[in-house]
C-alpha cells in the first residue's frame, strides 16, 4: 500500500491584482537549521477504540494501529497522539483507574503498548500519550480509599489527595451527605487536590514512568482546570491562572531534568490571548482552538489568516522564546471540519492552509479522507470508526458509543478507494505533507505576514537560518498572477486542479485554490 502524492498540472490563464510589500523579522529561533529539535513533528490524533480493529472483535487495538503504521508513514505522519490508554471503566478512558496500567482490551494477541512504541519508532513516528491528571476515575483505588477515610474519619494519605467536604457547595458538587467532592466535569471524574505536594510529585512520577517506556511526551488533558476559583466569574483567571502556570512549570521541570527532549502540549480550551499566556508555563505547545474558524473564514474570503499566524507566533514567543505552534481543525470534542466545509477542493485548501505554516500540525484521524461528524447527543459523532474499506473497521456499539453512528457521517470515499485516486483528498494531504517534511522552515521558521491587500491571497515569509521562503495561497476559485521581488526559484507548489503553478521572470501564476513556496534571496520581498 503506497500513497501516490503527485498530481498532474497544466498551464492556465490568469487574473491580475496587486499586493503590498511584505517584510520579515530579523530574529530566528534557530540560526542553525540543523539545531531544530526532533519534537517538531506532524501529529495524527487517533482514538484507539475507533481507529483499527486487528482481531475482529469490533474494538480498535494496538495491533491495528501497528498494521496501519505504513499507511501513516506514507501519509507523512511522524507523530501519534493516542487517546487515553490507561486502565479505566469508560470507553473513552478519561476516568483513569490505574495510571501505571494499560487498558487490557487494547493489548490483543500478545501485542502490547511497548511493542507499538518500538514498531512506531522504526518508522520514525513518536508517540505522545493523553495524560489525564486533573482528575482520576471514581473507581480508582486512591479515590475509593480517600473517600472512605474521609467519611469514616479514619487515617489515609489519600484523604488529602482529593477535595472532599462534608457539605455541598459550588465547589464540592458531587457525592452525597458526608462525602461531597470536587468534580468539575462529572461525578465520575473527581478532581485531584494539587495543593498537596504528594499529589504533584506522584504526577511527575507517572510522567517519568511512561517516558522511560519510550513515549515522547504527553497531551495534557484539562490543563487549565488544575486550580479553580469558584468564587469568581472567570474561574481560571487572576491568582488561579498563575497557580496553574506554576504547576505546569513544576511538572515540566520535573520531567525535563531526566528527559530533556520531552514534548508537552496543553489543552486550554479558552480564548487565544489566554492560550498565549499559558506558554509561560514552559509547556512546548498549547492547542490553538481558533485555527478551524480562521481557516473556514479564509475559505469564505475573509481576510486575516496570515495575520492570525503572525500574531499567534509572536504572542506565544513573547511568553516562551522556543514555543511551538500547535494547529488543529478537528478533534474528539468538537465537530469535524468536513461537516462544515462540504467541498473537496475547499477541504484541500484547508489542508494546505493548516499544514504549510510553521509549528506542529495535528490531524484528527479521518480528516484526511473527509470523514464527517457533528451534532447529535454527546460526543459520539466526533468519534466514529475510521472507514478503511477493509476488515479493520470498528463497531461503535461494541465500545460504548451506541447507535449514534451511521454510514451517512462518511463524507467521501474510504481509505482504499482514495489511495488509488490521484485527485482524492487523501492524496492531497500526502502531497502537502511531503512538502512540509521537505523544508525545515515549515516547522521551525520565523513567520512574518504579507499584507497582500486581497482577501483571497494569503502570504507570509518563513525564515530559518540563512533561508527565507515565501508561502503564497490563492484561496479563490479564480486564477491569479502576482509579481514578486528577490525570488531565486519556485521551490514547490500544489494545485488541486489540472492547471500549473508557474514562475517566470518575477511573475507567479496561481491556479484556483493553490499554494506555492518560493525561495527568496533575502528576507524582504515586494509583491505587487
Amino acid at each position: 500500500m503506497k500513497i501516490k502524492p503527485k498530481h498532474p498540472v497544466a498551464i492556465m490563464l490568469i487574473a491580475l491584482f496587486s499586493l503590498t510589500s511584505c517584510g520579515t523579522s530579523t530574529i530566528d529561533l534557530f540560526p542553525n537549521p540543523e539545531a531544530v529539535p526532533a519534537k517538531y513533528r506532524t501529529y495524527y490524533q487517533l482514538l484507539v477504540y475507533s481507529f483499527a480493529d486487528s482481531n475482529g472483535d469490533g474494538i480498535g487495538d494496538f495491533k491495528g494501529i501497528a498494521d496501519k503504521l505504513e499507511y501513516l508513514s506514507d501519509l507523512g505522519i511522524n507523530g501519534l497522539w493516542l487517546s487515553p490508554v490507561n486502565s479505566s471503566t469508560s470507553y473513552h478512558s478519561y476516568d483513569v483507574t490505574d495510571y501505571y496500567g494499560i487498558k487490557s482490551i487494547y493489548e490483543v494477541g500478545g501485542y502490547t503498548f511497548d511493542d507499538l512504541i518500538e514498531d512506531a519508532a522504526s518508522y520514525d513516528i513518536d508517540i505522545i500519550m493523553d495524560l489525564v491528571i486533573n482528575h482520576s476515575g471514581r473507581d480508582h483505588n486512591w479515590f475509593i480509599t480517600g473517600l472512605g477515610a474521609f467519611k469514616n474519619n479514619t487515617g489515609s494519605k489519600y484523604k488529602n489527595w482529593y477535595n472532599f467536604s462534608a457539605t455541598r457547595d459550588t465547589k464540592h458538587s458531587s457525592g452525597n451527605t458526608g462525602g461531597y467532592y470536587e468534580a468539575i466535569f462529572w461525578d465520575g471524574m473527581p478532581d485531584f487536590n494539587f495543593d498537596n505536594p504528594e499529589v504533584r510529585q506522584e504526577m511527575i512520577n507517572i510522567g517519568k514512568y511512561w517516558l522511560a517506556k519510550g513515549v515522547a511526551g504527553f497531551r495534557l488533558d484539562a490543563a487549565m482546570h488544575i486550580f479553580t476559583d469558584y468564587t469568581i466569574t472567570d474561574k481560571w483567571n487572576g491568582d488561579i491562572y498563575d497557580k496553574n502556570i506554576e504547576w505546569w512549570q513544576e511538572f515540566q521541570a520535573g520531567l525535563a531534568a531526566e528527559y530533556p527532549d520531552v514534548y508537552l502540549i496543553g489543552e486550554m480550551w479558552t480564548n487565544l490571548e489566554k492560550i498565549k499566556r499559558y506558554h509561560a508555563s514552559n509547556l512546548d505547545s498549547a492547542f490553538n482552538f481558533e485555527t478551524r474558524s480562521k481557516i473556514i473564514n479564509s475559505i469564505a474570503k475573509v481576510d486575516g489568516y496570515a495575520a492570525f499566524l503572525d500574531d499567534y507566533q509572536r504572542g506565544i514567543r513573547e511568553y516562551q522564546s522556543d514555543a511551538i505552534e500547535a494547529y488543529f481543525v478537528s478533534n474528539h470534542d468538537d465537530g469535524r471540519l468536513a461537516s462544515y466545509v462540504n467541498n473537496v477542493n475547499s477541504l484541500k485548501m484547508a489542508a494546505s492552509l493548516q499544514l504549510l505554516s510553521p509549528g506542529n500540525a495535528f490531524i484528527y484521524y479521518g480528516d484526511e479522507i473527509g470523514l464527517k461528524g457533528s451534532g447529535g447527543t454527546g460526543d459520539g459523532l466526533y468519534r466514529t470508526p475510521m472507514p478503511w474499506g477493509d476488515s479493520y473497521v470498528t463497531n461503535p456499539a461494541l465500545y460504548g458509543i451506541g447507535g449514534s453512528y451511521s454510514s451517512s457521517t462518511i463524507g467521501f470515499n474510504d481509505v482504499d478507494a482514495q489511495l488509488i485516486d490521484d485527485a482524492s483528498l487523501l492524496n492531497h494531504y500526502a502531497r502537502v505533507l511531503e512538502i512540509k517534511n521537505s523544508y525545515r522552515e515549515l516547522y521551525a521558521g520565523t513567520l512574518t505576514k504579507g499584507n497582500t491587500g486581497k482577501t483571497t491571497i494569503q502570504a507570509y515569509v518563513v525564515s530559518l537560518g540563512n533561508t527565507s521562503t515565501l508561502v503564497v495561497h490563492n484561496i479563490d476559485v479564480a486564477a491569479a498572477t502576482i509579481t514578486i521581488s528577490n525570488v531565486t526559484s519556485l521551490l514547490d507548489s500544489i494545485s488541486p486542479s489540472a492547471q500549473a503553478i508557474t514562475y517566470d521572470n518575477g511573475q507567479l501564476t496561481l491556479p484556483p485554490q493553490s499554494s506555492a513556496l518560493l525561495r527568496l534571496s533575502e528576507r524582504n520581498t515586494t509583491i505587487s
